[in-house]
């Protein structure tokens, strides 16, 4: 019983884990040179941090357990956040008395936000929003003035063309999460590993391969191999491999680029799946920027989407003094900017950032990185259901776990962890193997 697992992602790490654990003999295939995915990290002074900035919300229980099982749950913490919203001023936004306060909108609409907060956080029944736009359901709910001013310049920042055709569900589940990670005086709590969640993938990876699973760094799988309507293995530059499941954790299209032997029919359906690009530009200063964590850019012309101040939920002290920043920013791969060096892209985003930060120097930056993923986003349209790809694939014994496939909920790491766990469960039942409880 032979399991091949294409990218070596969280998604990845997780079906690995489940079937290794029931004795199924695992393979892992990464064309990077670490494990992680989207999770990957590099160093800092010596201290892990990831590429693209992570936490995690109090529902994130899958991935907390991973934290514990590799015991470093006494590094992590749950932590205060303050966000802010920056439309020609930054507004805070963390608390039910700052939304008092934004006074972008009149009272009565603010009243109106707060609700949809509120009702958000409690709403279980998505299935009825399934039909809406972001838009159609933002106008209903707190009216077109508010979305105009708020939202409009959110999701076109980060979802561009695709902008009116984003589900209500998208947004719902955003603002549900975000609701529902609260303490008690109503300020956002978000998760982190001190030191890094690479910790953790770190201690992971080093379980699977003291259970036996092997992991094949820098090896991108050419092809699925499938013979008779079923999978057979897997071709890499060393060869082919027989395997008798073949489970692949990437983007929809990087499975259609692999696998030619599935039906034009489902290539169809897999090709109507979008995804966006993300450039992440990551600062090191010589000083804070503010006291804001997350910064949402509600200005259109500006070509980023958020400020992530890592340091304003971690203490400095942990990264040598070092000040860490990430410049957030989502668009087509086609896009110019997304080939750009980190250099190119902090000479772009300088005169935004001084508007932002009035006074701020480019001497103050004393190190840049620059990470690019071509496929961070799936773009969750109306009835996406209807598009949502199955676990398996019309060819046997061939799977799919991967990001597009996680919905109603949002990419994360706790949904990765969920996905791999699901997939890898599959298998055991294909196999006729009871997944441990």
């Amino acid at each position: 019983m032979r399991a091949a697992i294409v990218g070596g992602g969280i998604t990845g790490m997780s079906a690995a884990d489940t079937l290794s654990a029931q004795g199924v003999e695992v393979t892992l295939y990464e064309s990077e040179a670490t494990l992680g995915g989207l999770a990957a990290s590099f160093r800092v002074d010596g201290v892990l941090l990831e590429r693209f900035y992570h936490h995690l919300f109090t529902s994130d229980t899958a991935m907390v357990d991973v934290i514990e099982r590799m015991g470093l749950i006494d590094r992590f913490e749950w932590l205060p956040t303050n966000n802010s919203y920056y439309a020609g001023r930054t507004y805070r936004l963390s608390t039910p008395i700052d939304l008092l306060r934004f006074t972008r909108i009149s009272f009565f609409e603010r009243i109106r936000l707060g609700i949809l907060y509120l009702r958000s956080a409690s709403l279980g029944d998505w299935q009825p929003l399934e039909n809406l736009t972001a838009r159609e359901w933002l106008i209903r709910q707190v009216g077109e003035n508010t979305y105009r001013v708020v939202w409009e310049p959110l999701i076109r920042a980060k979802f561009g063309a695709y902008a009116d055709q984003i589900s209500a569900v998208w947004i719902w589940n955003k603002l549900k999460l975000r609701g529902s990670s609260r303490g008690k005086g109503q300020e956002e709590r978000l998760g982190y590993l001190r030191g890094g969640f690479g910790q953790a993938l770190e201690a992971w990876e080093a379980e699977l391969r003291r259970r036996g699973v092997r992991i094949e760094l820098n090896t991108p799988v050419e092809r699925v191999l499938s013979a008779d309507g079923q999978a057979t293995g897997v071709r890499t530059a060393a060869g082919d491999e027989a395997y008798d499941q073949v489970l692949v954790t990437t983007a929809p299209d990087v499975l259609l680029s692999i696998a030619p032997d599935l039906p034009a029919d489902y290539r169809a359906r897999l090709g109507q799946i979008d995804y966006l690009a993300n450039v992440c530009l990551t600062m090191q200063l010589d000083r804070k920027l503010s006291d804001t964590y997350w910064l949402n850019i509600g200005v259109q012309e500006m070509p980023f989407t958020g400020i992530i101040e890592h340091t304003n939920m971690q203490r400095s002290e942990i990264y040598g003094g070092a000040h860490l920043v990430y410049i957030s920013r989502y668009l087509a791969h086609t896009e110019p900017s997304y080939a750009k060096s980190a250099e190119e892209l902090l000479d772009e985003y300088l005169p935004h950032l001084q508007t932002i930060y009035p006074g701020f120097e480019r001497s103050w930056v004393k190190n840049l990185w620059d990470w690019r993923a071509r496929y961070t986003q799936p773009v969750i349209v109306r009835n996406y259901s209807q598009l949502l790809p199955p676990p398996e694939t019309p060819v046997r014994n061939l799977w799919l776990a991967c990001m597009a496939q996680i919905y109603p909920q949002d990419r994360g790491m706790n949904y990765a962890v969920v996905s791999g766990r699901e997939a890898g469960e599959r298998i055991l039942e294909r196999l006729g193997i009871t997944p441990a409880p």
